[in-house]
């Protein structure tokens, strides 16, 4: 069966499956093929699938597979860690380390064919883990194929992707929209009118409770996305997973739509601002909008630093306030 044919239909005439596809049929794969792209779940799909068909199995049991290894991130944290001497057990390095991948990667094949590892939100590596991982890549095992799984492929050591195959998988109708968040846009887009209005006396709190309106209307939208994805991967999930590989899973997830939702912030105060150029071409707040930008990227590397999700958006909307009320 043709690789395109195990993937959902969107994926099935993308320029990425089909050099990938022909280089299965003409045994040129290579050895080290890095995925990246902003769909996650795309990403999975296509690697695992691949997986499927070099092991002889299906994209549904490759994982199973027992020359198929896999690496994720563990904990909150999100970290993929080396693997220590301490954890060392009977000559064994720890599950779900990359010493433990390493050493998998060069013994014999279980079923005496080809050995397919995949590493998960690869960007997640420390400098221990990447550096042990460019010596596989430099020596590799034979018969081996490595999977590289990334939104962020320039986290990753240049000289990781250098010795990769690099396909972007593209991410038409990738991002799951919640029927809510049109609502959500247009209420902080009447927000922030208001706030270019300017309170009237007595209503300053009036604005500072829809702002923690907003917050908390936000964070419910971004929780009962994050909780449908996490029980659609569960599906799909190795019983064999650890807590602390499930837990960084479910961080994962909710990242990814903390960043698709922020991402629709800016997006929507840009358009507002437009919009208030368009009403009058002499007064785009081309200072307010810089500081609103800056004041939303803040948010983005306060959260990246795992900072509290209800602060961090507190911060931006009280910033807001100032920001608006007083724009140039």
């Amino acid at each position: 069966m043709q690789l395109s044919h195990t993937l959902p239909s969107e994926l099935r005439d993308c320029r990425a499956v089909h050099v990938l596809e022909r280089s299965l049929q003409n045994n040129r794969l290579g050895h080290g093929i890095l995925l990246h792209g902003e769909s996650y779940s795309y990403l999975c799909e296509i690697a695992e699938a691949i997986a499927g068909y070099l092991l002889g199995s299906s994209k549904d049991t490759a994982l199973s597979h027992p020359d198929c290894f896999t690496l994720r991130p563990s904990g909150r944290a999100r970290l993929i860690k080396i693997g220590s001497e301490s954890e060392r057990r009977q000559g064994e390095w720890p599950q779900n380390s990359m010493r433990r991948l390493v050493n998998d990667l060069q013994k014999t094949a279980n079923q005496g064919g080809r050995k397919v590892a995949i590493v998960y939100e690869a960007d997640r590596m420390n400098h221990q883990s990447a550096n042990a991982f460019l010596k596989t890549l430099e020596e590799p095992a034979a018969e081996s194929t490595l999977f590289l799984i990334t939104c962020r492929p320039y986290d990753l050591l240049d000289t990781i992707r250098s010795r990769c195959l690099n396909f972007k998988i593209p991410t038409e109708n990738a991002q799951q929209i919640h029927p809510e968040w049109i609502t959500w846009t247009q209420q902080y887009r009447d927000w922030l009118g208001q706030l270019i209005i300017g309170p009237k006396k007595g209503q300053a709190s009036h604005l500072i409770f829809a702002a923690y309106g907003l917050n908390l209307h936000f964070q419910a939208i971004m929780g009962e996305l994050s909780e449908k994805s996490l029980q659609e991967q569960k599906s799909t999930q190795p019983e064999s997973l650890s807590a602390e590989e499930k837990s960084a899973i479910e961080a994962g997830i909710e990242r990814r739509f903390r960043k698709q939702l922020l991402s629709e912030v800016e997006k929507e105060t840009v358009l507002y601002a437009r919009d208030i150029e368009a009403e009058n071409p002499d007064c785009l707040p081309v200072q307010a909008l810089n500081q609103a930008i800056k004041s939303l990227e803040k948010v983005t590397q306060l959260l990246e630093l795992n900072f509290n999700l209800s602060a961090a958006l507190e911060r931006f909307f009280l910033q807001s306030l100032k920001i608006w009320t007083g724009r140039s």
